[in-house]
């Protein structure tokens, strides 16, 4: 049974848009075959449709930075995939500092600092003050 009421609200929210229907009056009988409500879902389908087409790319992004912080270990099978913190890049970002890290332990530290240089290296200034003689 087709609602009377929800067919006008359709007719209503389709009049307001540009273009959506050909310039004439609301009609009962396209109105008892369902014709406005079809026609808003159809139209709502499709905004829909490229909205999340909109959306897909940096949350498939995000969901792929999440799924490589679980195999390294960061995130265990308790931690769920947060869609407010993929809204900010939240786990490429994450991602990308650990990456760095990784780079500058693997190098040996960071060339800022002298804190992480090799003992070897830092004993060998130690012993080079101690051997002065005056």
């Amino acid at each position: 049974m087709i609602d009377p009421d929800k067919e006008q609200q359709a007719y209503e929210r389709l009049k307001s848009v540009p273009y959506s229907l050909p310039p004439a009056e609301f009609n009962w009988e396209l109105a008892a075959m369902g014709f406005y409500s079809k026609m808003q879902k159809t139209r709502s389908d499709i905004a829909l449709d490229e909205f999340e087409k909109e959306l897909r790319p940096s949350i498939s992004s995000e969901l792929a930075a999440f799924m490589e912080l679980e195999a390294i270990g960061i995130y265990n099978e308790q931690d769920t995939f947060d869609p407010n913190k993929a809204d900010n890049d939240f786990y490429t970002k994450r991602l990308n500092r650990i990456r760095e890290l990784r780079r500058d332990n693997i190098k040996g530290g960071s060339t800022k600092t002298g804190a992480n240089r090799p003992v070897r290296y830092q004993s060998y200034k130690s012993r080079k003050g101690h051997n002065k003689t005056d």
